[in-house]
């Protein structure tokens, strides 16, 4: 009888500890980072990586790339595990992604969140496009980012763009805006994301030519150019329209 209680409590440990190891395990895998949010996040958000829709072929060229790009920081057994862990997480972080998406009534909020996730303000801001060539452009972004752009926010986002490029293109401090203003910001989401009166954005723009003047002197704001900067941030950024009036 003492040698069945001894065998049943030896029993008993083992298949205690086995289950032990087994938790620790589970915890240990639900806990450790894929190695490409430790590769990939370096140089993208991790958003970008998956949002894209792309076949295997395509993804083994882009990862052989980004392999050339840095080379020794991602090595062939971590471009396999890499493409690997895309093709089997992709689908799930996705959903993760389109569920985090927010609604903006306003088209700039709406165009900073969707666009700059995969692109820098600045670097968008720069191209002077017509208003086809940007439903065409956001057309294919739409087209390469799932479910996160509807074709009611590509709508949007284009005429957004459209309209903002035509008074770019009609403004004289557009080009002082992107040479003066981005340079400093970027990626530009701060100053895009801002609405001011003329009288806080002349003591903005007052601030910032100081600013440049002692710690840029690169660049400098003269008197007209920060005029020519004001106008062009009240006409496309000035304070919101009172829509409750009819």
């Amino acid at each position: 009888m003492k040698m069945f209680f001894l065998v049943f409590f030896l029993l008993l440990c083992q298949s205690t500890v086995v289950t032990q190891i087994i938790a620790t395990e589970t915890v240990d895998n639900e806990n450790r980072s894929l190695l490409v949010d430790t590769k990939c996040s370096k140089c993208h958000t991790l958003n970008r990586v998956f949002i894209h829709a792309r076949t295997e072929e395509e993804w083994h060229t882009v990862i052989g790339e980004m392999m050339v790009k840095i080379p020794g920081w991602i090595g062939p057994e971590d471009a396999e595990q890499i493409f690997s862990e895309i093709i089997t997480n992709r689908q799930e972080r996705v959903k993760e992604i389109t569920a985090e998406r927010k609604e903006y009534a306003d088209n700039r909020l709406l165009f900073l969140d969707r666009c700059v996730m995969c692109h820098p303000v600045n670097r968008i801001l720069k191209d002077n496009r017509t208003s086809e060539e940007w439903k065409e452009t956001v057309e294919r972004m739409r087209s390469e980012a799932g479910e996160y752009i509807t074709k009611e926010d590509a709508n949007r986002i284009a005429a957004f763009l459209s309209e903002r490029s035509e008074v770019l293109r009609e403004d004289a401090g557009s080009e002082l805006f992107v040479a003066k203003c981005l340079v400093c910001h970027p990626p530009g989401e701060r100053i895009l994301l801002a609405r001011h009166n003329r009288a806080e954005w002349e003591e903005i723009v007052k601030d910032r030519k100081q600013f440049a003047k002692n710690a840029t002197p690169r660049i400098r704001i003269g008197t007209e150019d920060a005029a020519a900067i004001v106008e062009l941030l009240i006409k496309t950024q000035g304070p919101e329209p009172d829509r409750s009036t009819p």
